[in-house]
């Protein structure tokens, strides 16, 4: 290759002129003496392409905007210096510094039209940054999952469909967090709430709910799962089989059938299974609240949640008091009027303000 005509990204792109540079030896200092001689007038291309050199990197030209700014802030600083160079003091050229000095020239000494060589290093070393990363091995490209977050307000319920078909209805109060295109070899849900879940059926391709340290995998099953404010986990099968199993117990490992429901806490090493009746599992899906021998503060944050409304207890003090009742597509005030005849209490409606007050 004819090199006589070389500019200073055609040195720096150069491997031997690299080696040169990075690794002198005997040979190569002999090779580019020779070379100077020859063609002197390239002497301060061969300064500049120099310079590139020893501040890139060595062993990895991956370069993050950090190393960039730092490697033009080194540039700049050493192309500012508008100091003369002076002729290496060796008379034996020993590396490329040394040769380069030898040929500047001893009776003028030289100046650099430095705004000019700032703009030539800026364009140089962009192609040069360009020329490495289309040259150098393809690399595994670092890919930012993008989360989605899906939200239901208190006395809101709505349903969504996934990017891979299942299908998940939320109840009132509840969210689900999950990777945009199911990226890997799982499909995870986290939950906060209740949601009922219809999964699409893809064997490679697990589905996992996770609700704190749980996870329950299906591959292609309808469940149900609900997480209390008391961090009491229920998950009930509908149809299909699920796994079920804690990131923090070991042994803590179990499958459900459908009409299989397993009820545990969070960060718990127990866990009970009990047959469940659909109806009652499902009704809020039908617009229907079930109290069966519910405590009353339990029913209470059902309430507030179905309806998006914050209720107070005023004199309650029995703590065993349960309600019992099926109340379907019924308003606050009618559900609150059924009750208030078996719990023994009054309630005041204030737009979204609710007292209940026991009577003393």
């Amino acid at each position: 290759m004819d090199n006589s005509n070389f500019s200073v990204e055609d040195f720096v792109l150069d491997s031997d002129f690299r080696n040169w540079i990075l690794f002198p030896n005997k040979q190569r200092n002999l090779r580019w003496e020779r070379y100077l001689q020859q063609y002197p007038e390239r002497i301060n291309a061969i300064q500049l392409a120099r310079e590139i050199v020893l501040h890139l990197p060595k062993t990895d030209y991956s370069l993050d905007e950090k190393e960039i700014s730092t490697l033009w802030k080194q540039i700049e600083f050493k192309l500012g210096n508008q100091a003369e160079i002076v002729k290496e003091a060796i008379p034996i050229p020993i590396g490329s510094q040394a040769t380069i000095g030898k040929h500047i020239g001893s009776s003028s000494k030289t100046r650099f039209n430095f705004p000019l060589l700032k703009i030539a290093a800026m364009f140089f070393l962009t192609v040069l940054l360009g020329f490495l990363y289309y040259s150098l091995p393809d690399r595994e490209e670092s890919t930012e999952t993008n989360w989605l977050t899906y939200s239901t307000k208190p006395g809101v319920k709505s349903s969504l469909t996934l990017s891979d078909g299942s299908k998940v209805t939320l109840n009132a109060g509840s969210s689900i967090r999950y990777a945009q295109d199911f990226a890997g070899d799982t499909r995870e849900v986290f939950l906060e709430g209740e949601a009922y879940f219809e999964v699409a059926h893809d064997p490679s391709k697990p589905f996992i709910v996770i609700t704190e340290d749980i996870l329950t995998t299906a591959l292609g099953t309808s469940f149900n799962i609900r997480v209390n404010p008391s961090e009491k986990i229920v998950i009930s099968l509908i149809s299909g089989k699920v796994e079920v199993k804690s990131t923090e117990v070991q042994d803590f490992t179990d499958q459900l059938l459908p009409g299989e429901q397993m009820i545990t806490l969070a960060h718990s090493r127990s866990w009970e299974k009990e047959s469940f009746a659909e109806e009652e599992i499902l009704a809020w899906l039908n617009k229907t609240i079930i109290f069966d021998k519910t405590p009353l503060p339990e029913a209470i944050k059902v309430l507030e949640n179905w309806f998006g409304v914050s209720i107070s207890l005023n004199n309650f003090r029995d703590q065993n008091l349960t309600l019992s009742g099926k109340f379907k597509d019924e308003t606050l005030h009618n559900i609150l009027e059924g009750l208030s005849y078996t719990a023994r209490f009054k309630y005041d409606i204030n737009g979204k303000d609710i007292q209940i007050n026991f009577q003393q």
